[in-house]
């Protein structure tokens, strides 16, 4: 048993080497279109964070005078709690915006001022079922015309500008990727048409010595295996270092690669797999074909 996997497994290697003049382009066109599929699915990776944190869009902040009493703060809080389409409000006191502020930005920045520069206001988040630009404007209309806020504000411009791409940033990686799955299949599928073709007078010799299927198919499964983690591999490893470079140019991009590996790995699997399915689907057609010209 282990003789012949030996023997399959060296025939495998074989083929390579003969029909290089077949395998070599349809390797480097699964490189290519693998390359393709890892950055496809890198963008759709970025655009769920994108929309995994488009709740926090909407969000309000209602600034509140310096010297505003306590009793008033309370009031203000339960009238605004009663606005419609507002899921919570958060009072954040100056020493809490300030220490949060210390939290995300370098000291130095308020080392020029030698009191506290920020006002206490309100957060407020708006229900699940308002997340859209024009509820989010509305309220910040609303807050605006009330006497007792400094100022409101509240990041519109983005989320009108993630609202308005949201389909679009989902619907062409996806349809990218699924014409790249595709076009892999029809590579390998051809690849291993072309292979079994150049050995036809093998594969049928060995089909009239009594060999089993697995005898005959193992050596094109194997080969489309070979080719699709070989391109696959390559391809993950270069965007890998392309990542790698653009992270450290960018800090942005570094805190949001975060499980790409595991992304990359998937695509490789996902190609290997492609290879293994329809490199066996092509030598079982191509078997039964034969069988029923003999027919």
């Amino acid at each position: 048993m282990f003789g012949q996997l030996r023997y399959l497994i060296s025939e495998s290697f074989r083929g390579w080497k003969q029909h290089r003049t077949v395998i070599l382009p349809s390797l480097l066109t699964i490189f290519l279109c693998s390359l393709l599929l890892a950055s496809s699915l890198t963008v759709l990776g970025a655009v769920a964070r994108v929309l995994s944190a488009e709740g926090s869009l909407y969000t309000v902040e209602a600034f509140l005078p310096e010297n505003v009493q306590e009793d008033s703060v309370a009031a203000i809080q339960a009238r605004m709690e009663h606005l419609m389409g507002v899921d919570s409000v958060e009072f954040v006191s100056a020493d809490s915006a300030l220490a949060d502020f210390r939290r995300h930005f370098p000291g130095e920045m308020l080392d020029l001022v030698d009191e506290n520069p920020i006002p206490p206001f309100f957060r407020l988040k708006l229900a699940k079922e308002l997340h859209n630009p024009a509820s989010l404007e509305e309220t910040v209309d609303a807050l605006s015309r009330e006497g007792y806020f400094e100022e409101v504000q509240a990041p519109v411009d983005w989320a009108t500008r993630v609202s308005k791409w949201k389909f679009k940033m989902v619907f062409w990686p996806v349809c990218l990727s699924l014409l790249l799955l595709v076009t892999l299949s029809l590579i390998i599928c051809n690849s291993v048409r072309l292979s079994l073709m150049s050995r036809r007078l093998l594969v049928e010799n060995m089909k009239y010595a009594g060999g089993s299927p697995f005898f005959i198919e193992f050596p094109f499964v194997l080969e489309g295996v070979m080719q699709g983690f070989l391109g696959s591999g390559l391809a993950v490893v270069l965007l890998l270092a392309i990542m790698e470079s653009v992270a450290q140019a960018v800090p942005l991009v570094a805190a949001n690669i975060g499980g790409l590996g595991s992304l990359l790995c998937l695509v490789v699997l996902l190609v290997t797999l492609i290879s293994a399915y329809f490199s066996y689907r092509t030598v079982q057609e191509f078997l039964l074909a034969k069988r029923n010209e003999r027919d």
